[in-house]
């Protein structure tokens, strides 16, 4: 799977390692069954406006961005097992291990960067 790299709208690397799931049985698959997501990673599933936490083993923070890869909503500590509402403005969704969002300084309005 290919890997990026997420920068903050000054330019500053914030997740050093994100892997990049853009087809149907990457995006399908995301998390689930894995026992953790390695410290400082992250997963993009592109294109996405929903995401559940079936058959997880740990909690996550979600990031919802538009088009533009403008931040539109953060869903925080969102437990294995449950479906998370549709946010009708997304096109990627970044998945963060949970609190990592707030430890990162990701708020809602942010324009970030892939690469």
């Amino acid at each position: 799977m290919k890997t990026l790299k997420l920068y903050s709208s000054e330019g500053k690397p914030i997740v050093k390692k994100v892997e990049f799931a853009n087809s149907f049985f990457a995006r399908l698959k995301g998390l689930m069954f894995r026992k953790s997501l390695e410290q400082g990673t992250g997963l993009l599933l592109y294109p996405c406006s929903q995401i559940h936490t079936y058959f997880m083993k740990f909690s996550i923070d979600v990031v919802y961005f538009n088009k533009d890869f403008k931040v539109v909503c953060i869903d925080r500590n969102i437990a294995p097992g449950v479906s998370v509402r549709r946010i009708k403005e997304s096109k990627s969704v970044l998945e963060l291990n949970a609190g990592d969002a707030e430890k990162l300084g990701i708020n809602v309005d942010d324009v970030l960067t892939f690469a």
